[in-house]
C-alpha cells in the first residue's frame, strides 16, 4: 500500500482538482472534496490568508478502482457491475457511502451506478471504474482510514474483476459557502483590530470578500475555510 500522499494521485485520476467556482456567484455546493496542499511541510499552502475558519472536516473518503481484464467487453462490464452492486448493497450496513464526482460528491446508488464511466484499465482488454467510499469523520484520521480500507478489502472478486486502492484518505466538507458570514466577521474583526493598532487616524478597506469560499486541509482531520480577501490600512 502506498503512503497517505497516494490519495492525491488517485483523486487526480478522478479529476478532483478544483476547489473554487468558476464565477463570482458561488453555488451552494453539497459535500466537496478537500485535498492537502503540500510543499515541504504537511498541509502547506503558500497563498492561504491568515484569517479564516478552522474546523473539523465533515467526512473522509478513500479512492478505489474496480478492474476487469476479461477479454470479452460485455463480460468485463458485467463483472465490474457485479462488484459495484455488491459494494452499494453492503455500504449502509458498514456505515459508509459510495460517492463520485469531480469535486462535489454525489452518491453512487443502484439508480445511477451505470452512469459511472467504464474507462481504460491501463492494459489491452482491461476496463475499470473509479469511485470513492466515504464515512463521517467522527474520530481520528487513522480510525477513518482503517474503516474505509476494511470495507474496500472486504469486497470480493467477480470473475476477473478485482478491487484496488492506493490507500490514504482525503477530507470532505459540506457546503463551504454556509460559513461565509462567519468568515467575513472574522476578517472584519482582524482588520479593525490591526487598524486600531496604528491609532484613531487610520482606517482600512477590504477587497475579495465577495468571491467564493475556498478551502484547504490544515491537519489530518481539520479544514481551513477562507475568502481570498486583502485589506489595506490607510490614514483617514
Amino acid at each position: 500500500m502506498k503512503t497517505r500522499s497516494g490519495i492525491l494521485a488517485a483523486l487526480a485520476m478522478l479529476g478532483t482538482t478544483a476547489a473554487l467556482a468558476q464565477d463570482n456567484q458561488a453555488p451552494a455546493f453539497g459535500e466537496v472534496l478537500v485535498t492537502a496542499q503540500c510543499q515541504n511541510a504537511p498541509f502547506y499552502r503558500q497563498d492561504r490568508p491568515v484569517v479564516g475558519l478552522r474546523r473539523p472536516a465533515d467526512g473522509a473518503v478513500m479512492a478505489f478502482t474496480i478492474n476487469s481484464d476479461t477479454r470479452d467487453a460485455a463480460t468485463r462490464k458485467e463483472e465490474i457491475h457485479t462488484v459495484l452492486l455488491t459494494a452499494i448493497d453492503r455500504a449502509a450496513a458498514a456505515g459508509v457511502e459510495l460517492v463520485s464526482g469531480n469535486f462535489q460528491l454525489e452518491p453512487v446508488t443502484r439508480a445511477n451506478y451505470k452512469e459511472l464511466p467504464l474507462g481504460y484499465g491501463g492494459r489491452v482488454d482491461t476496463s475499470s471504474v473509479q469511485l470513492m467510499v466515504k464515512t463521517r469523520l467522527d474520530g481520528s484520521a487513522t480510525a477513518a482510514e482503517i474503516k474505509l480500507q476494511a470495507f474496500i478489502s472486504s469486497l470480493k472478486k467477480a470473475g476477473r474483476a478485482t478491487v484496488d486502492t492506493s490507500g490514504g484518505i482525503a477530507l470532505t466538507v459540506i457546503n463551504p459557502d454556509q460559513y461565509r458570514d462567519r468568515i467575513i466577521t472574522l476578517v472584519a474583526e482582524d482588520a479593525k483590530h490591526n487598524a486600531a493598532l496604528f491609532g484613531p487616524s487610520f482606517t482600512f478597506n477590504i477587497a475579495g470578500v465577495d468571491l467564493p469560499v475556498m478551502w484547504s486541509q490544515v491537519s489530518s482531520t481539520e479544514v481551513f475555510l477562507f475568502l481570498p480577501y486583502r485589506y489595506n490600512i490607510n490614514p483617514r
